[in-house]
């Protein structure tokens, strides 16, 4: 209900910023202009473009139930994504594993503590360290010693473990961040809905200047000579809003870029 809600609410400032008011009664007469075709124009040119700069990320706990395994010609082991995770959501990408997890699903932060290489099927011993000083301690002693890795991601649904040397490795269970597409406004944030509803006022108006094909034509009730000109040049706009998202994309602005202060 709340969902509906956020719909109807963004329908209506597209009404209001459009000032369509007066011609709106009869655009909901047509399939091609009415509000359920604002919507759709949303959902197929707004919302994904809008998801290429900021995406929406979850949580995956990499396992046998949401990841398949297959090497490849030259030994390297790929993860491959369950179709039925993403439950049709688009995937974009994928961030990093979330090194900031200390449950017991995250078996990577155990690896390469004091060695110089990352084994692929050791138990995990963080969830022995019951205070958060020692669990810093583990952190500070990782990143001193070990060599690293990191996610090669593939599109569209495979992904390897990469350390030194480019060598694959294997762990048990860890979890990830993806970044997938927006599947509806509720999870983009209220702090970038503006450049968002914007975006939405630009092609919802490049929807309706379709209108020029019926403009200046008449008929038996009245002439239609309708003003195009202000939607035209709301439409216009659409590619400044597109690179004011990609200036912002690495930024602060972005939650899902990583940033590094230095002094």
């Amino acid at each position: 209900m709340a969902h509906s809600n956020e719909i109807t609410r963004l329908l209506n400032k597209v009404s209001r910023h459009l000032q369509l008011g007066m011609l709106e009664p009869y655009l909901n007469k047509t399939e091609l202009f009415n509000r359920n075709k604002w919507y759709e124009t949303i959902c197929e040119d707004s919302l994904p473009e809008f998801s290429r700069n900021f995406p929406y990320h979850f949580k995956l706990l990499v396992n046998n139930e949401t990841c398949d395994t297959k090497k490849d010609e030259s030994g390297n082991l790929w993860y491959y994504i369950k179709e039925d995770v993403l439950q049709g959501v688009k995937l974009l990408g994928m961030k990093d594993i979330d090194w900031t997890d200390h449950s017991q699903f995250n078996s990577s932060l155990g690896r390469g503590v004091t060695m110089n290489y990352w084994p692929g099927a050791n138990i995990c011993p963080v969830e022995a360290l019951n205070s958060v000083v020692s669990l810093q301690m583990n952190a500070d002693l990782a990143s001193l010693y070990n060599r690293g890795i990191y996610i090669d991601f593939q599109y569209p649904d495979r992904f390897r473990l990469v350390g030194f040397g480019n060598i694959s490795y294997q762990l048990d269970r860890f979890v990830v961040v993806l970044l997938v597409e927006h599947s509806n406004i509720s999870t983009i944030s209220p702090t970038k809905m503006s450049i968002f509803e914007d975006l939405c006022y630009s092609d919802v108006a490049n929807l309706l200047l379709g209108i020029k094909y019926i403009d200046g034509i008449q008929t038996a009730f009245a002439d239609i000579d309708l003003k195009l000109d202000e939607l035209r040049s709301i439409a216009d706009k659409r590619e400044s809003i597109v690179e004011k998202m990609n200036d912002a994309r690495v930024s602060t602005a972005n939650d899902e870029v990583p940033i590094i202060w230095t002094i």
